[in-house]
């Protein structure tokens, strides 16, 4: 397709340009989901990116704040390792050790695994591409729902130098430090860090300690370039953040004081903390073979540690709980290691090439994770009667999960208009998972021991998938898809107790999912490159769909709940109708429930009906610079958090805005952003174990000033 191109643009809702920047037209977007660079209008299948100057400009800091700008995509940031995504109504919100992510998450080409690992590299991104439908073939480890890859900046042959600086309401403070040095003509680093806080958004009336979240994340990566034919890139990152917001309100039973203005307040028995620090270390080795071959080894190791003190119940009351000696009131708190401990090995050869009518390219990958969870206590205390802790559940889990995947791809160019592309992966998981579970015993007062469970599954699947597409104009290309997705089994966190003495003896197993999706989409670029819109319909069956159930003593539990269906519709557009001046619009339908089983007619989680976006960008001439004004709108419609239909999340939008003004020929910048302007309350997540639900609050009105400097 033709498209004219001043200037680097990349975006998903809309396009978002660097300070100064004007338009006659849109501008050309370059991605690599096919592991080769591509203009996105050429790519068929459903793509979205979100280039560095949109994440700036809507003040995105992790990665959960881009899902609002993508269509088809919700989820929820819950806690600093607690991360949900949803890709067109697919999620998964067990964040334990014995399942799988629904949705890939991909930094730099290397396989995440966690989604708790993303957190710490979010920061220095150069863009974020964001597949939708089942991937299998595109990358080294399987998406069911579809795939979120982040690229970072490289080291490039250029001494700069950055430093931004902000400071808001709520405790706001943001501290930005980049620097590339072009040591030689063949070696270069990059070293970025960054601080991030906020403090008071929240205050906990018992203690009157206010809520707050702090991190710290830092990345050094080096770039040897010898020659045309050969680059290597060595990555090392490290992370730590910590908050004292991580129990949920209870709506139905919180105690707060008269007065007070809700949601600003809430209430716990114990103070709570989460604590998470993870490192890791990426090796990126390319060889070129004349200019018709690249092979490409990814090399990416990682450990990650996550600690915290939940109260389960949301309040600072004792609950009523029917423990031993009848009804008798209790407090519960959870106390547990999150994820505990993971260390995962992710290792991924790639084999690319392509000469007159056929482009292709393989693969095979491996990976690795190693996980202990030493603890998850569910305490209920007896404060009627003074005896301490009498009822407990503890669980001890520690797993070892193998993977392994071959795949290829590859697209024959039948004639100038039209192209075939087929791909196959074959995928095998194996793991092996032990777990020893205590349930309601006397606990402090004494009870039975259990010992410890061990097992071992492994699966395998075959999955493919094949694309037309043709080329009405070189302005306007269409495309039908059928591909496959396949997401492997795993374990419960939890042993179930099916003797009913008290002692967890059977080891809950469930079974992996699968998916069929059928697709159709244009891409069109049009009015002599003003006008930018594409548009996708989608039909896709799950089987054995893996779903999560609460219970108050052994928290969330996996089965697999039967069959489901999605289908939809999303349309982007970009328009710049003069110089300047961008207009943005993205709208996304959703369908998406259980066909059979006990939630047959139930919607899935995450899985608005409509949701869209509205925005614009424009640039004028002031005081002998450049004033940029942004703003967007991201609506999401009413949504359940939980397969079971009962936490509803009311429809609601959130308005992000900011104005920059960059002087001629400057090297700085001042600007003031503001997030969420109508302060809309909204749940970020919502559940319940028995005791009433319980919210866990997305963030409020946040308006912040920021400067930033360039060497």
């Amino acid at each position: 397709m033709k498209i004219s191109n001043k200037y680097l643009l990349t975006i998903a809702v809309s396009a978002a340009v660097a300070p100064g920047a004007s338009f006659a037209q849109l501008e050309e977007v370059l991605v690599t989901a096919q592991k080769r660079s591509q203009n996105l209008q050429d790519v068929p299948i459903a793509i979205s990116a979100v280039s560095q100057e949109m994440l700036i400009k809507t003040g995105v800091n992790t990665l959960s704040q881009v899902i609002p700008m993508v269509p088809g995509v919700t989820g929820s940031d819950y806690g600093l390792a607690t991360n949900t995504w949803a890709i067109r109504g697919i999620s998964s919100n067990d964040w334990t050790v014995g399942s799988e992510p629904s949705v890939g998450v991909f930094f730099d080409d290397a396989y995440v695994g966690r989604n708790a690992f993303a957190t710490g590299v979010f920061f220095d991104i150069n863009r974020v591409e964001v597949v939708k439908g089942p991937q299998g073939t595109l990358f080294g480890r399987n998406g069911l729902a579809g795939a979120i890859s982040m690229v970072s900046n490289k080291p490039s042959d250029k001494n700069e130098f950055s430093l931004g600086i902000a400071y808001g309401d709520e405790g706001q403070q943001r501290y930005e430090l980049i620097g590339n040095l072009a040591v030689s003509d063949t070696f270069a680093v990059r070293l970025a860090y960054q601080h991030d806080e906020w403090e008071g958004m929240w205050e906990e009336v018992n203690s009157g300690d206010d809520a707050y979240q702090e991190s710290d994340t830092v990345r050094l990566t080096a770039r040897w370039s010898p020659s045309d034919d050969f680059e290597a890139i060595l990555r090392a990152n490290y992370s730590e953040a910590e908050t004292n917001y991580t129990s949920a309100m209870n709506i139905p039973l919180s105690t707060i004081a008269p007065g007070d203005k809700f949601p600003d307040k809430y209430a716990v028995n114990d103070p709570n903390y989460e604590d998470a620090e993870d490192y890791g270390f990426g090796l990126r080795l390319t060889w070129n073979f004349g200019d018709t071959m690249e092979l490409v080894s990814i090399t990416d190791v990682r450990t990650g540690e996550n600690d915290y003190l939940e109260d389960a119940d949301g309040t600072d009351n004792d609950a009523a709980v029917d423990a031993i000696y009848g009804p008798i009131t209790g407090g519960i708190t959870i106390p547990y290691s999150g994820t505990g401990e993971i260390d995962t090995t992710y290792q991924e050869f790639r084999l690319s090439g392509g000469a007159d009518a056929l482009t292709w390219f393989a693969g095979v990958s491996y990976y690795n994770e190693d996980s202990a969870a030493p603890d998850y206590l569910v305490d209920l205390i007896d404060t009627a009667f003074g005896l301490g802790s009498i009822a407990r559940t503890l669980i001890k889990n520690e797993g070892d999960n193998d993977s392994y995947g071959v795949y290829g791809d590859a697209t024959w160019y039948v004639t100038e208009k039209f192209a075939l592309t087929g791909g196959v992966r074959w995928s095998y998981d194996e793991k092996d998972w032990c777990t020893n579970t205590l349930e309601d015993n006397l606990g402090e007062a004494g009870g039975p021991t259990d010992g410890e469970l061990c097992t071992e599954e492994d699966w395998d699947e075959v999955t493919s998938r094949l694309v037309g597409q043709y080329n009405i104009s070189d302005d306007v290309m269409v495309f039908a898809s059928l591909s496959e997705g396949y997401k492997g089994g795993g374990f419960n966190n939890s042993a179930a107790d099916t003797n009913g003495d008290f002692i967890g003896d059977t080891i809950l197993p469930f079974d992996p999912e699968t998916s069929v999706a059928f697709e159709v989409g244009i891409k069109s670029m049009l009015m002599d490159g003003k006008l930018q819109l594409n548009a996708s319909a989608f039909y896709t069956e799950f089987e054995d769909l893996q779903i999560q159930t609460t219970n108050i003593e052994t928290g969330l539990q996996t089965s697999n709940g039967g069959d489901a269906e999605t289908n939809g519709l999303e349309v982007e557009l970009n328009f710049s109708p003069v110089e300047n001046l961008v207009l943005m619009a993205n709208y996304a339908y959703l369908d998406a429930e259980f066909t059979d089983g006990e939630l047959n007619g139930y919607e899935l989680a995450y899985a608005p009906e409509s949701t869209f976006s509205v925005g614009a960008n424009f640039d004028h001439q002031f005081l002998g610079g450049t004033l940029n004004w942004f703003a967007v709108y991201n609506y999401t419609d009413d949504f359940y958090h939980d397969a079971g239909n009962g936490s509803e999340e009311d429809a609601y939008g959130l308005l992000n805005a900011r104005v920059g003004y960059t002087p001629t020929d400057g090297n700085w910048e001042l600007a003031l952003a503001g997030d969420n302007l109508t302060d809309e309350d909204y749940g970020a997540y919502r559940g319940d174990l028995g005791l009433g639900e319980v919210i866990h609050w997305g963030y409020k009105r946040m308006v912040r000033a920021e400067f930033n400097i360039y060497f």
